[in-house]
């Protein structure tokens, strides 16, 4: 049975294509079974993903009208998750968003740090990449994982992991679509390991635009541009594994621990705020 008070909110970037939603609805499914007394909601970070088509689903809300919505409802206490992979600029906006509502509508609300949100994580995820890399890959057949990219030092992030890759597997690279490393330096890179096969793999929450287009997009049309059209230009074989970071049940695994986090840290101060104070006695 839910408690009217408490609610956990799962805040992704979003997707323009429908089919994307299905990781955001199964990560939804397991918060809810993970936490049953918890009422669960979902939020999308995009304003242009919002906005696309004038998208009214169950997703399509931004998180400031959740929020609203939850605190016109009476929840007190409200654990905020990102579904983001890096603490970029999406992440940086829920984080001041969270922020200003300490203290003012909320008793207690805290929030879960994204996939990559620490050394530490670094470290795990990249671990965890490697049991989740394509079955079908030979020896001496490369993998190249796609992520976002962003603007300042957040984007040092895909760096780091391209370290921790490289300690575990000098064969899995990683490269970024709106930043640097960008996919001419990653060519370069394959090169000069001599691979002669390619496999793409997105780290997005989901399978949307950037995986399906500019990940494994074909040489035609809206594809012409895609990485997997690059790598086959400059002489690779190619093969494109469009399945999201977020669908992938260990990597999920890791953004549920951080919500185990934000919801732990969430009872240890409704905790505090309900024990005896010293010399209150009776």
């Amino acid at each position: 049975m839910q408690t009217p008070h408490t609610a956990i909110l799962l805040a992704a970037f979003g997707s323009r294509l429908p089919d994307a939603s299905g990781a955001l609805e199964r990560m939804r499914e397991r918060t809810s079974i993970l936490y049953p007394d918890f009422r669960v909601e979902t939020a999308l970070t995009s304003g242009a993903v919002r906005r696309h088509k004038g998208l009214l689903s169950r997703h399509g809300r931004s998180p400031e009208d959740i929020l609203q919505a939850l605190r016109q409802d009476g929840v007190r206490r409200l654990a905020v998750q990102s579904l983001h992979v890096i603490p970029g600029d999406e992440y940086r906006s829920l984080e001041r968003l969270v922020d200003s509502l300490r203290g003012g509508g909320f008793e207690q609300i805290e929030l879960g740090r994204p996939l990559l949100g620490n050394r530490e994580d670094i470290r795990r995820v990249a671990r965890t990449i490697l049991t989740v890399l394509p079955k079908d890959r030979a020896p001496g057949e490369a993998v190249l994982l796609m992520g976002h990219g962003t603007r300042g030092k957040a984007n040092g992030v895909y760096l780091d992991l391209a370290n921790e890759l490289r300690a575990l597997d000098p064969l899995v690279l990683i490269g970024a679509l709106e930043a640097e490393p960008g996919l001419s330096t990653k060519v370069d890179e394959l090169r000069g390991l001599g691979a002669a096969k390619v496999h793409l793999m997105p780290l997005l929450f989901a399978r949307g635009v950037h995986a399906l287009r500019d990940m494994a997009g074909d040489m035609a049309g809206a594809g012409k541009n895609s990485w997997q059209a690059g790598l086959t230009r400059a002489g690779f074989a190619c093969a494109s594994h469009v399945k999201g970071a977020g669908e992938h049940e260990a990597l999920a695994e890791i953004w549920l621990d951080h919500l185990r986090e934000a919801v732990g840290r969430l009872h240890e101060a409704v905790a505090r705020l309900s024990a005896p104070r010293p010399g209150g006695g009776g």
